[in-house]
């Protein structure tokens, strides 16, 4: 997906001249033939991510749209100061093209395990918040984000994930979208595990356990309508995120069942309440916490109803 956000990157800047690129510490070749047509507006400003948000507003200020890029965690811990103050409080058009999502990086430990970033953004006004699945998501939304009125960040995933959304109609900025229809039983997801996800509901389709399975693309702005009608409509929401318990996708269901709507529990399969200290791959860690498919389908089929 990382390849994907870049190139359509590299084709807004050909379209678009208000569109700027600023990265930090991401190789010579990022983007070198862009950087070769377009001089002033491909810039790499190097390992100084408090700089890189500030710089970024400043030159949304004077009208341009940058995308900034580099590592998740540096975006949204180090420099999260700058993306509050400078950023969101005057809602600038700065997007916050953030690598390494979850635990992408996870042989790197802690410190760029991007594993409470959802959490951290949600809680910023004016900040949209998104986790594309595959490369035909991402390109939509960074395209979209050109014309985007206010900032952005978007978690990516670098997994070589292939398209599987691009068979679907397209969704606006703010939708959910359907993936498999089911019964008692809504499997709600966001990001890369929508592939574990769809693995999951369709090794159990033609079961008693077959669930509806929706994809949430964007936690902010949050498709309140959808997630109030899936709490009518369904016994259980399981929510499957790559995020610590507090402040991600469950959260945000919850807030909008906790307000009386529907009858359905919310139930969470995610990453422990802990920064992981066990070295292992990002797909280690999914199969030691029951997210990879087989783990969700047999959560789902544990499901007391």
């Amino acid at each position: 997906m990382r390849k994907a956000a870049l190139a359509a990157i590299e084709g807004l800047l050909d379209t678009n001249d208000s569109v700027v690129f600023v990265g930090s510490d991401l190789g010579a070749g990022t983007l070198a033939a862009a950087k070769l047509r377009h001089p002033g507006r491909v810039l790499m400003e190097g390992i100084a991510e408090q700089h890189l948000v500030g710089f970024a507003a400043g030159l949304a200020l004077e009208g341009h749209v940058p995308y900034i890029h580099t590592i998740g965690t540096f975006l949204t811990r180090r420099a999260l100061e700058q993306v509050v103050i400078d950023v969101a409080l005057h809602n600038l058009p700065v997007r916050l093209v953030a690598s390494g999502g979850g635990m992408v990086y996870a042989p790197l430990g802690p410190t760029h395990q991007a594993i409470d970033d959802f959490a951290l953004m949600r809680a910023i006004p004016n900040m949209l918040v998104a986790a594309p699945a595959d490369p035909a998501e991402m390109t939509k939304l960074v395209q979209d984000l050109a014309t985007y009125p206010g900032p952005a960040y978007i978690r990516v995933a670098k997994g070589g994930e292939p398209n599987i959304t691009s068979t679907l109609s397209p969704a606006a900025i703010g939708q959910v979208r359907p993936i498999r229809s089911g019964s008692k039983v809504a499997v709600l997801t966001t990001g890369a595990l929508l592939h574990e996800c769809i693995a999951a509901v369709d090794s159990l389709a033609g079961t008693d356990f077959a669930p509806t399975l929706v994809h949430v693309p964007f936690l902010a702005p949050l498709d309140v309508r959808a997630i109030e009608e899936l709490a009518r409509e369904y016994q259980v929401l399981l929510v499957v995120e790559e995020h610590l318990p507090t402040g991600g996708l469950t959260t945000a269901v919850s807030e909008i069942v906790a307000t009386g709507v529907g009858q359905a529990r919310v139930i969470r399969l995610g990453l422990p309440p802990r920064y992981a200290s066990a070295y292992g791959s990002q797909r280690e860690h999914w199969e030691n916490h029951g997210l990879t498919s087989d783990g969700i389908a047999s959560s789902i089929t544990r499901i007391q109803l």
